[in-house]
C-alpha cells in the first residue's frame, strides 16, 4: 500500500510541477543563431501601457544599423509572469537587414518587451 502511495504522490508532484513551468514561461521569441563575428546592431524597449479591459497591439520595423544582415532577432518579454504580451515576426528577419514586429497583449495588461537585433 505504501508504494501505491508514493507513486501516487510522485506523479502528483510531476504534474503539478509540469503545470507551473508551462504557465511561468515568458512569452520570449528567438530566431536566427549568432555566428562568430557578430555585434549587437540594435537594442530598444517596447513599452506600452494596459488599457482598461483592452488588448493592446503595437507594430513596428527595427532596421539595425542600416547596412549590416541580421543573423538572430530576440524578443524578449520582460513580465515573467504568464500574461505577458505575445510578439510574431511578419517580415523580414535574419538574413535581411530590417523585420517587422507584431506586439498583441492580453486583454488589461501591457507590452513590455526588450528587442535585440544581431547581426554582421
Amino acid at each position: 500500500m505504501s508504494s501505491q502511495r508514493m507513486l501516487f504522490f510522485l506523479v502528483l508532484i510531476a504534474s503539478v510541477a509540469m503545470t507551473l513551468s508551462a504557465t511561468i514561461k515568458p512569452n520570449d521569441l528567438i530566431l536566427g543563431s549568432r555566428l562568430p563575428g557578430d555585434h549587437l546592431l540594435q537594442r530598444e524597449f517596447i513599452k506600452i501601457p494596459s488599457k482598461i479591459m483592452q488588448v493592446v497591439k503595437h507594430k513596428q520595423t527595427f532596421i539595425g544599423d542600416n547596412y549590416s544582415k541580421i543573423t538572430q532577432v530576440k524578443l524578449l518579454d520582460q513580465n515573467k509572469k504568464s500574461n505577458g504580451a505575445t510578439a510574431a515576426i511578419v517580415n523580414g528577419g535574419p538574413g535581411l537587414s530590417y523585420v517587422g514586429v507584431d506586439f498583441k497583449s492580453k486583454r488589461g495588461h501591457s507590452i513590455d518587451f526588450i528587442v535585440e537585433l544581431y547581426g554582421r
